[in-house]
């Protein structure tokens, strides 16, 4: 019998420890409860909070896109200067379809059905060298870019050699041939 009341104690005691572990546990999870309903809730709307999100998102995809797009926006240097009238015919142009001498007569902005506005800059050929003819008028594609490479009204009147190839856009035959400083030989 001493061994049966020994269990019943034993017993009791494991139902106790159990009784005041559960009690215990009872207490933490009310005070977790408690914590969980006091904070901000996270389906609730929070203004400030959708705001500082979004302006973080937008922050963010800006950065990315700058970053993606900066080589095209930016000229790495002088010896990537790109110029389409040259003083001189140099070696890396001596394979080119077209090399003539010319004067530029005018620079207008052309617009063709499907394409974005480009600078167009109309040139006398002076001396043909190879693929004109002399008195030839020939459309130069003279869109600039951040490196240069292009024609504008300050343009007028000024003579220098091209050299490039002809191309069809829009059914319509433009000269397109600008080179860097490095490869004219300046750098």
């Amino acid at each position: 019998m001493g061994s049966g009341s020994a269990r019943a104690e034993k017993a009791q005691g494991l139902f106790w420890v159990n009784t005041r572990n559960r009690r215990h546990f009872d207490h933490k999870a009310r005070g977790f409860y408690f914590y969980m309903m006091t904070r901000a809730q996270p389906n609730r709307f929070d203004l400030r909070c959708w705001i500082a999100t979004n302006v973080c998102a937008a922050a963010g995809a800006g950065l990315g896109l700058l970053v993606l797009t900066a080589p095209v926006l930016a000229c790495r240097g002088p010896q990537n200067h790109r110029t389409i009238l040259l003083d001189a015919i140099p070696p890396a142009a001596e394979g080119s379809e077209v090399i003539a001498r010319v004067e530029i007569i005018g620079v207008h902005i052309r617009e063709l059905p499907g394409l974005r506005p480009f600078h167009v800059a109309r040139a006398h050929v002076l001396q043909s060298v190879r693929g004109t003819a002399d008195g030839q008028i020939v459309q130069i594609h003279a869109e600039p870019t951040s490196c240069g490479g292009g024609l504008d009204q300050s343009a007028v009147g000024r003579k220098g050699f091209i050299a490039g190839r002809f191309h069809l856009i829009a059914d319509e035959t433009f000269f397109i041939g600008s080179w860097t400083e490095r490869q004219i030989g300046k750098f």
